[in-house]
């Protein structure tokens, strides 16, 4: 998170508002004509206060925020009650200049919790309100806690508790989006599970299991590809409905291949039923068809066998994933959240060594990056690792060239460390510099620069 650069700017925002937040107006406030209608001015405040709720400046500045609804409150009551208008449009005077002082430190804030704001969001459109209440109102009360401490121009919680809370919304959206698009799918599997599908069709069952497994993998590293979710989830939920049918039928007294086999050739006798038509050419010819069909069932006897080769194939690959997913577990335990992060890309593994940072122009190895290394030695203890690149990453200040050159230096350093200290064989690891060209964070602050000057691990496993 990038707050300590809005320190300054938040204690001068808020040295003003502090003791201004419990007074019965605003710090300052826009007087409203008494010829203007109440009625039209209490609804147009109203449609205020909800855009800036849409906006989430409810729990950024929740105090400013519930005294614009309680002066709003106030202007209705005494509508209700026949008081004068000049009463009215005073107490929504003071709604709307205690909203401005909301939105003007909701702002501030924002740019200081950016992260908790963009995961909380990601969770909300998750349905995580609905899906997990308790989970939900827990963080919220944390959130509150913090931007009630921001509001007041008091950073220290967020800077202890923001990451942590950050990442809690972030598992809430991935584990809504999960009971959202997949609690259907699941339940046909644990009913089918029930009646026996592992022993009694376990062709059906295993290709259900992983089509719902793929989704969720899907779901856990890239949340918000919508489309592609919505596709692998309705894939994984036909396939589980598929299930329930097949473990019906064999539990009734079939064979799971007699029953995929007269499916097929159900398939097979509707598509041509479909096509068929009244003339006695096209009748003849479908008969013919039909004649054939025998041949065609044949060869979907011997496409069964591939396709059963190749889910063996998929078994293996799916296996290899979830190995190779535990071993991240593993190693992501032995760091803090802002130390390192850890996760897979295809059949490697990523290790973002997000505290291992270099002073601008320089290689050097500091004592601080040195206890990163040390962690980086236990990590990697019960992996074996065919290969590690180390990829030096640069920020984009200066040459291209020279940052390329730095940032292999860099890698290099870290090379060195790890062979001279026993952590990787010198025949397993490679450096390479990357310079400025896959920078993680904005290049235009010092936060941002000094997270780009970074090392990642890539780990090839056997």
């Amino acid at each position: 998170m990038t707050l300590r650069r809005n320190k300054t700017l938040i204690a001068m925002t808020f040295a003003l508002g502090v003791a201004a937040g419990c007074a019965t107006k605003p710090p300052s406030f826009e007087t409203i004509a008494s010829s203007a209608n109440p009625s039209t001015e209490i609804e147009r405040t109203d449609e205020m206060l909800k855009d800036a709720k849409d906006r989430q400046v409810d729990v950024l500045s929740p105090e400013n925020f519930t005294d614009a609804q309680k002066s709003l409150e106030k202007a209705k009551k005494a509508k209700d009650k026949g008081k004068s208008n000049e009463k009215i449009l005073e107490s929504v005077a003071y709604s709307r200049g205690w909203l401005k002082e909301a939105n003007e430190k909701a702002d501030i804030a924002q740019t200081s919790l950016k992260d908790i704001s963009d995961a909380r969001a990601g969770a909300l459109r998750a349905g995580t309100p609905t899906l997990y209440k308790t989970e939900w109102n827990r963080a919220e009360n944390d959130l509150e806690d913090i931007t009630t401490s921001i509001e007041k121009g008091n950073l220290t919680p967020a800077e202890k508790r923001g990451d942590k809370l950050t990442a809690e919304y972030r598992e809430l959206e991935r584990k809504s989006i999960i009971k959202a698009q997949l609690s259907r799918a699941e339940d046909n599997i644990k009913a089918a599970k029930k009646d026996g599908a592992e022993k009694r069709a376990p062709k059906t069952f295993n290709l259900a299991n992983m089509k719902y497994e793929n989704a969720e993998r899907l779901i856990l590293s890239d949340p918000r590809n919508l489309e592609a979710i919505r596709r692998a989830s309705e894939d994984a939920t036909q396939e589980s409905s598929h299930l329930v049918d097949v473990t019906r039928k064999v539990k009734a007294g079939n064979t799971e291949d007699l029953v995929l086999l007269a499916e097929r050739q159900q398939r097979t006798i509707s598509s041509l039923r479909g096509d068929y038509t009244s003339s006695e050419q096209e009748l003849q010819r479908k008969e013919q068809e039909l004649q054939q069909s025998q041949t065609q069932l044949d060869a979907a006897a011997r496409e069964r066998m591939a396709l059963a080769e190749r889910q063996g194939q998929l078994e293996q690959e799916s296996q290899k994933s979830q190995n190779l997913s535990a071993t991240a577990d593993r190693i992501r335990k032995q760091f803090k959240p802002s130390e390192a992060e850890v996760f897979t890309e295809g059949n490697r593994l990523m290790v973002r060594l997000k505290a291992l940072q270099f002073a601008t122009n320089k290689s050097e190895i500091g004592p601080k990056s040195a206890n990163i290394l040390k962690k980086v030695e236990s990590a990697l203890a019960d992996v074996n690792a065919s290969k590690v690149t180390i990829e030096g990453h640069s920020d984009s200040t200066g040459d291209p060239e020279k940052n390329v050159e730095l940032s292999e230096k860099r890698a290099e350093a870290v090379e060195k460390y790890l062979v001279r200290n026993g952590i990787v064989a010198e025949n397993k690891v490679e450096a390479v510099g990357v310079g400025p060209e896959k920078p993680i964070s904005d290049n235009t602050t010092p936060q941002g620069r000094a997270q780009n000057r970074r090392i990642d691990l890539v780990i090839e496993t056997e």
